[in-house]
């Protein structure tokens, strides 16, 4: 699928008119439908020596998503055609000065009706650009905000975790439901250790027979 949509990218834009080459192969695998397009979008800007360009303009398109009103919807609209949007879409772009592999791309997934993965392959380009850079993303997640000495502990901790070239990001984010404790989600990993799961665990232990 991701080969497949790479040769449409190429077959569509003058710049990548000689690379038939294989995918560059990307320094994270993200899975899914949005891996699959953001693989392949990421095999041609590669190529192109694009993909930091595009990951700046494809933030910015979904900041529009967000903030536009009416267009996440209209995206979506069964009642208005395919090619209508892509025409629309293609004009916007062409006006805001975005890379032709943007256009491309989202004219693919319109032709799949895939509109509703838009942002899904925002974030899987994003994830993999971050793994480029050496970036590793954790968010963590806990009951009551967490005071700077607190975080700067947890940067401390995690970052005995990382290899030399990688470099921790660290979101954090409140929760009232997780009562105390905390969840922690860095890479593919995730470790709850939250007061509402010990409870949950405990309630269902004691609901065992004896």
């Amino acid at each position: 699928m991701a080969s497949r949509i790479a040769n449409v990218f190429a077959r569509n834009t003058r710049a990548l008119s000689s690379a038939a080459a294989e995918s560059v192969r990307a320094p994270i695998q993200v899975f899914g439908i949005e891996g699959r397009y953001a693989h392949a979008l990421y095999s041609a800007s590669t190529k192109a020596g694009s993909a930091e360009l595009i990951e700046e303009q494809l933030n910015a398109f979904q900041g529009a998503i967000g903030s536009v009103a009416g267009l996440k919807e209209y995206l979506s609209l069964p009642v208005c055609s395919r090619e209508e949007k892509k025409a629309t879409l293609a004009g916007a772009f062409s006006e805001a000065g975005m890379d032709p592999l943007i256009n491309n791309m989202i004219s693919v997934m319109l032709d799949n009706k895939r509109a509703n993965k838009i942002s899904s392959v925002v974030r899987a380009f994003g994830t993999i650009m971050a793994a480029q850079r050496g970036e590793v993303p954790c968010k963590v997640t806990s009951a009551a905000p967490l005071s700077e000495a607190n975080v700067e502990t947890l940067k401390e901790s995690l970052g005995k975790f990382l290899k030399g070239n990688e470099k921790l990001l660290l979101e954090t984010a409140t929760d009232e439901s997780l009562i105390g404790g905390m969840v922690v989600e860095i890479g593919d990993k995730r470790v709850d250790m939250s007061t509402a799961t010990k409870i949950k665990k405990l309630k269902a232990s004691l609901a065992l027979p004896l």
